[in-house]
């Protein structure tokens, strides 16, 4: 279970493994109608990592500026989860066309029963702003684990949900930025035929560690999911996306899922070399975030990088894992 950066409490749903080979999966990914060409490695967003720090809590422009910094060391994609102008969100995608002119956003829709087009456009309103003013926005994300099968205290409906990727691809004037939601693990499988039509791509979160399998088996676990999608998925012609996956540092035991910084660094290596097998895929999280221990034990612990902002690890990205774009063959 996580939580939002923006707004409010972002939960998913408990991960469920299922017991694909990876061999037979990948078989059934060369058979699929959406092969990706030249994967990407990007990295997941939130910046509430300073002390008393917690959605609501105004960013200051340093705090994104050094965080930018350090993140587009590693990454060229960076995935937000908010916009809102009270944390002052809305200034994360002009600083980095400022000052980290590469780095490409996949910009971040908190949604709810309260934020929607069905009510407060506030949000959407200000992505496609964005979106339309900064050519940095490569995707513009419709929500995060926002549906009934998520543990989300106000979700909002499937239909709802296309509703507003809707109203986001309609006032959209550039041709550069796509569209997209974030599913989390039970909603990709019970709603993503229903969602598949609307959106560019299908993003997907998807944590070995919530399966409670060991961390050597994490990579085969995350290889079968990514399959089992891109063949679920195969006739709509939409690529499959991870939009979230990681390990924790720190926490209790789920079953065999241990958390520790060898383990974050074993899971962070493995996402690494089985790219190409995977497909694109963020990484949850960039910084240790404190506020999410009203979450659970783990919930502070999934960042790259400490919450002062040193790194936990160090790990090696090819040119190609860092800024190919992604396309369908």
């Amino acid at each position: 279970m996580k939580l939002l950066s923006n707004g409010g409490i972002r939960m998913s749903a408990m991960r469920i493994r299922m017991g694909v080979g990876v061999t037979a999966a990948l078989t059934l990914l060369s058979m699929s109608s959406a092969v990706l060409a030249a994967p990407f490695l990007g990295v997941n967003y939130g910046p509430y990592h300073r002390d008393g720090e917690a959605p609501g809590t105004p960013v200051s422009d340093e705090q994104f500026s050094s965080d930018l910094r350090i993140l587009s060391q590693k990454f060229t994609y960076i995935k937000t989860y908010g916009d809102d102008a009270q944390s002052r969100l809305d200034q994360v995608v002009p600083i980095a066309a400022t000052e980290f002119p590469n780095l490409k956003i996949y910009q971040g829709v908190f949604e709810n029963g309260a934020y929607n087009s069905n009510a407060n456009t506030t949000y959407l309103d200000t992505a496609i702003k964005l979106a339309n003013e900064y050519p940095n926005i490569v995707a513009v994300v419709v929500g995060n684990e926002d549906l009934d099968t998520d543990a989300n205290p106000n979700p909002i409906t499937p239909t709802q949900l296309i509703a507003d990727v809707q109203y986001v691809r309609t006032r959209l004037t550039t041709s550069k930025a796509q569209v997209t939601t974030g599913l989390g693990f039970a909603a990709a499988g019970k709603y993503g035929a229903q969602i598949a039509p609307y959106v560019d791509s299908l993003m997907i979160n998807i944590y070995p560690f919530y399966g409670q399998v060991r961390v050597e088996d994490g990579e085969d676990n995350l290889i079968s999911q990514c399959i089992n999608f891109n063949n679920q998925f195969k006739s709509f012609g939409k690529p499959v996306i991870v939009g979230e996956t990681g390990w924790p540092s720190d926490g209790f035991n789920n079953g065999a899922a241990a958390p520790s910084i060898e383990n974050e660094q074993i899971f962070t290596d493995a996402v690494i070399a089985g790219l190409a097998k995977t497909g694109s895929t963020f990484l949850f999280e960039g910084f240790d975030e404190p506020w999410l221990k009203v979450q659970n034990s783990w919930g502070p612990h999934w960042g790259l990088w400490n919450s002062d902002s040193t790194p936990k690890f160090t790990f090696s990205l090819i040119r190609g894992q860092r800024d190919e774009p992604f396309r369908e063959r």
